[in-house]
């Protein structure tokens, strides 16, 4: 068994006579040995070990210098190559064998010996037999309409259970949806199997998740992710927190070779590189994602072809070989714990099933009939079987005993699932956040009431207790604002700007919290705005990092730090960039909590420098916040001034669920002459939401957020020269926004203009509008209005003065 994590390139060593000729060249290196060298190269530094050789000040970094004469300039961030006057263009790492140690016939190769004993070797046959015998039962209970859908594992058994029992119990587990060998092997039950693939009020997920999605939370295994790939990105997260901690414990991710195209397998490969992360990836090589061939699936050597390339120990696999499988899981762990690096597992097998039953692997499969047969032979379970029957542990009797006991089990488990009721209503609405906020707590008991009301419309005989009385319900939770206050700030205050006091609220996070993470590109140094400038040198390199430029492994990242028990503070260099993250932040961050049923990644925020800056063109000035506050289980704030920014983001960190801080950028360095300049010096939260009136007025109602609050300061000072009383509201958290706070001021004002930077259409001011129309409708003495960006894009010629003639023109229209 060996694990390749190099191209084989690497020079030999040179001597002490060429050293000599290399003495200006030496002095370069040694110069360039301190933080720079250090930080480019640290986190490899377990792979390759040729740089120590020639030099060895360079014990913590782990890509060497290439140095041929003193002319030469150092290159860093590659591993040690020779100069060569030969073009040459390589495209291959140099081939991986397949390790096994299990012939097709079930006979262990020449100086092979079980790498467990015969009682677990016997153990993990019966669950492989039961994962078949369960996905038969299971797919006729689809072809019968009894369940919508299902995913058979036949023929790629031995991929999960030998892998899952090499692992610990202690291990956590990040699988896709074709690993129930692991999820019998740590527990997983037909009683629960059967409630999660109905989806009745016993599931562990509430009925929420498509068949197939089991969790084992308990026993550290998450949710099936049904995104293709996302979770790759997410296991290293874990992995570094267990690096962190010392501790005897890596992250598994589980994935698929169609997965492995997704870009969130590439960057999550490199982030565990970069990171050291205690992370197996572990990929079943099927040889199909649906219907698309590895042909078309992907160039180059396999899936192990790319371990190399980020300089992550790599094995191709027999993945129907039971002991091969054990044996390289086994000794990937160790690597992991030991040198603190990623493994990759490529796992060689072939899916003889139909990806789902939504296709028919007939219309598409390359392979024939009598071909697929031979697959089936060598299968993992009739290999495992030939050897327990060599050994005199199996025979016919004992297999139709389990056989009919597997059987059983499941049909009896389904029989009592399909009886059980499905879920409360309430429990569409649980665990979108922590707590349910006013809006869902609005909606739940508008159902409630609705579906009473047209019960013949709803088959609420179906549903437990949807059929009996209302239940009891608490009008003042639909009411809006924080349901609990923290305490004032107390002490002195300082004169601060934006950036310094959020720098202010990152210090005093971490001191505050041990596992209180920052990173982000650029951000050990300061961040391009320099908002964590002295984070690292005061918290370590450890807990204050780079990230490679790669969004959407950012956001992965900090789930997989959440769930491992760590507080994630990320930082999006921009706004504008914080699009490949999209997916990341949209279908998983915001869905984990509900997707577990309660458990998962809530301490998290990612905090992101937003809106214009006078200067930024399209790509430098965008207002995000409507884009992601149409996606429930996010909370979304955005200060005006330095007090709120350190206050909102001291509450946005510890809060339990996950929170997207804009910054607007503008402001960053903006003298504050009021009292949103004076920021307490001491540990203090504003509660996230709640708005704040900061100007009293009778005649209009104006509410804005970020930049716009100061914008509709000096409209209601021009107003006021001709007579018009304007009240000035910042939303300060655009979700949950405080919508009882804009309805008792519009109450009194009669009219209302809300302004936003982002575009017009669908921006967030037309979910403010439409709800205080309904609730405000007799109240209105003029049309809302909306005074925000033009539905363009940003005009680097135009970006001055445009805001401020939009600004006057809602006046116009109210007033004429």
């Amino acid at each position: 068994l060996k694990f390749k994590g190099l191209l084989p390139h690497a020079p030999e060593p040179r001597t002490s006579s060429s050293l000599g000729v290399l003495g200006l060249s030496c002095a370069m290196a040694a110069a360039l040995a301190g933080t720079a060298a250090r930080q480019l190269g640290r986190c490899v530094g377990r792979h390759n070990r040729v740089a120590v050789r020639l030099f060895p000040n360079l014990a913590t970094s782990s890509r060497c210098f290439s140095i041929e004469t003193p002319s030469i300039a150092i290159y860093r961030g590659v591993e040690s190559s020779p100069f060569s006057d030969t073009l040459e263009f390589k495209k291959s790492s140099g081939g991986f064998p397949v390790f096994r140690l299990m012939d097709n016939e079930g006979k262990l190769l020449p100086g092979a010996s079980l790498p467990f004993s015969l009682e677990d070797g016997v153990r993990m046959y019966e669950l492989m037999v039961r994962s078949a015998v369960y996905d038969g039962f299971l797919l006729t209970m689809q072809r019968q309409g009894r369940i919508s859908f299902y995913c058979c594992n036949w023929g790629e058994e031995a991929a999960s259970v030998g892998t899952a029992a090499a692992l610990k119990d202690q291990d956590m587990i990040w699988p896709q949806y074709r690993e129930l060998g692991m999820f019998l092997w740590r527990g997983l039950t037909p009683e629960e199997m059967c409630d999660q693939n109905i989806g009745n009020e016993s599931d562990r997920s509430k009925g929420r998740n498509l068949q197939v999605h089991y969790c084992l939370l308990e026993k550290n295994v998450q949710t099936v992710h049904a995104v293709l790939g996302t979770h790759i990105a997410q296991a290293p997260g874990a992995g570094y927190a267990y690096k962190l901690g010392g501790e005897d414990r890596v992250s598994v991710a589980y994935f698929g070779d169609g997965a492995a195209s997704e870009g969130d397998a590439l960057t999550g490969l490199n982030f565990a590189s970069v990171y050291g992360s205690q992370t197996l990836f572990i990929c079943r090589n099927n040889g199909y994602s649906i219907s698309t061939g590895v042909e078309d699936q992907y160039g180059g050597d396999g899936i192990a072809g790319r371990g190399p390339a980020f300089g992550i120990p790599t094995v191709r696999v027999d993945g129907n070989d039971l002991v091969a499988v054990y044996t390289a899981t086994k000794e990937a762990r160790r690597l992991a714990v030991e040198e603190k690096t990623p493994v990759l597992l490529e796992l060689m097998t072939y899916r003889v099933s139909d990806h789902t039953t939504s296709d028919d692997s007939k219309a598409y499969r390359v392979e024939n009939a009598e071909q697929v047969d031979a697959w089936k032979s060598i299968g993992p379970i009739p290999r495992w079987r030939k050897y327990l029957e060599a050994q005199g542990l199996w025979d016919d009797s004992k297999q139709i005993a389990l056989e009919t006991q597997a059987k059983a089990d499941i049909m009896d488990a389904f029989k009592k699932a399909e009886a059980k009721k499905r879920p409360p209503l309430k429990e569409c609405f649980t665990d979108v956040y922590t707590d349910l906020p006013w809006h869902l707590e609005e909606q739940w008991q508008y159902c409630e009431k609705h579906v009473r009301e047209y019960s013949g419309d709803y088959n609420i005989g179906r549903y437990r207790d949807l059929d009996g009385p209302l239940p009891a319900m608490d009008a003042k939770r639909a009411l809006s604002g924080p349901r609990k206050m923290p305490p004032k700030p107390t002490g002195p205050s300082q004169r601060s700007t934006m950036v310094a006091a959020i720098n202010d609220a990152l210090t005093i996070a971490m001191e505050k919290d041990p596992k209180a993470i920052v990173f982000g590109e650029d951000v050990a140094f300061g961040g391009v705005f320099r908002a964590s400038v002295g984070l690292r040198e005061k918290f370590g390199e450890g807990r204050v990092m780079n990230a490679p430029v790669a969004e959407q492994a950012i956001a992965g990242f900090a789930v997989g730090l959440s769930v491992a028990g760590y507080t994630a503070i990320a930082e999006m260099q921009f706004a504008d960039y914080i699009f490949p993250a999209f997916d990341q932040i949209v279908n998983e961050i915001a869905k984990y909590r509900y997707r577990n049923a309660g458990g998962g990644a809530g301490n998290i925020v990612i905090r992101s420098p937003c809106s214009a800056v006078g200067h930024g063109s399209m790509y430098h000035s965008q207002s995000v916040e409507s884009y992601f506050a149409h996606c429930p289980g996010l909370k979304i704030v955005i200060p005006r001034g330095p007090k709120q920014a350190k206050g909102l983001l001291l509450a946005a960190i510890r809060d339990p669920d996950p929170v997207l801080f804009f910054e607007p950028k503008v402001l960053y360095r903006h003298i504050f002459e009021n009292a949103d300049g004076d920021v307490p010096m001491g540990d203090y939260e504003l509660p996230l939401g709640q708005a704040e009136t900061i100007r009293e007025g009778t005649d209009i109602t104006l509410v804005g957020w970020g930049t716009q609050v100061s914008r509709l300061e000096a409209a209601a000072d021009r107003a006021a020269a001709d007579g018009i009383s304007c009240e000035v509201i910042d939303l300060q958290t655009i979700i949950p926004w405080d919508v009882d706070a804009i309805e008792a001021s519009v109450k009194k004002t009669g009219r209302l203009i809300v302004s936003h930077e982002a575009p017009s259409t669908n921006g967030f001011g037309a979910e403010i509008g439409i709800k205080i129309q309904e609730r405000c409708f007799l109240h209105l003495q003029a049309p809302i209005t909306r005074v925000c960006g033009f539905d363009t894009h940003f005009p680097y010629a135009w970006e001055e003065r445009l805001a401020c003639a939009r600004m006057m023109k809602g006046f116009v229209v109210l007033f004429v």
